[in-house]
């Protein structure tokens, strides 16, 4: 039986996926692994201090945290959102230990640079906007908030054009946080993927079109 590991999205935990689970779970060994918001283990080489601790992780510690609880044997991954990411750097890390990667709403891309945008994070930084921030992000520690921002921050061009498993990437049209010409400059970067479109869905495909989503993923892990 192959395995599948299914990484979600940043607030996420291993029962996002549940509505599709019971089915893939009839056919594969799935593996859902709980990535922390708030890590209290130190990342490598940091000196360990008592549990409950919040520490500044960066992406490649995920990567880590994740690799550890794998099982042996080729994985494929199903991947939404921020877990994009931790995939990218696990099959760029060890590509001999994983098959094909079903993608989501990948995060990775980093958006392009808009004047306004750029303009509120400096009157922010000037303390003449007094912005809070999303409610997620005003929930965190202060090392959380640091966590989160050495995540968005990071593009990933460059690792994801070293991917070498086939990848399918399935985008929603209402998809507000991933954009679609960040979706077409990954399909760039990488000659290995190809795209379907939800027309219609949101960021979280798996969830607004279901039975589509576990179709199109056995397809493509079939063929």
């Amino acid at each position: 039986m192959d395995n599948i590991l299914f990484l979600h999205g940043w607030g996420g935990n291993e029962n996002s996926f549940a509505p599709i689970l019971p089915f893939f779970k009839s056919k594969y060994n799935c593996i859902c692994v709980s990535m922390p918001r708030e890590p209290n283990t130190p990342p490598s080489g940091h000196p360990s201090t008592s549990e409950g601790t919040s520490f500044v992780w960066a992406l490649e510690d995920y990567a880590n945290f994740v690799f550890n609880k794998l099982d042996k044997g080729i994985t494929h991954i199903v991947a939404h959102s921020f877990g994009a990411r931790v995939a990218t750097l696990l099959v760029t890390q060890h590509p001999e230990r994983f098959g094909k990667l079903i993608l989501t709403g990948p995060a990775g891309i980093r958006p392009r640079f808009k004047f306004w945008r750029w303009l509120r994070i400096r009157l922010h930084k000037w303390k003449i906007l007094k912005s809070k921030g999303s409610a997620d992000y005003r929930t965190l520690s202060l090392n959380g908030k640091i966590t989160f921002q050495n995540i968005i921050k990071r593009d990933l061009s460059q690792e994801i054009s070293r991917i070498t498993q086939s990848s399918l990437i399935i985008w929603g049209t209402r998809d507000k946080a991933i954009k679609k010409y960040q979706i077409y400059r990954w399909t760039k970067l990488n000659t290995y993927t190809t795209m379907k479109i939800y027309k219609g869905a949101g960021h979280f495909c798996f969830l607004d079109e279901p039975a589509r989503f576990i179709v199109d993923t056995e397809e493509f892990l079939n063929a």
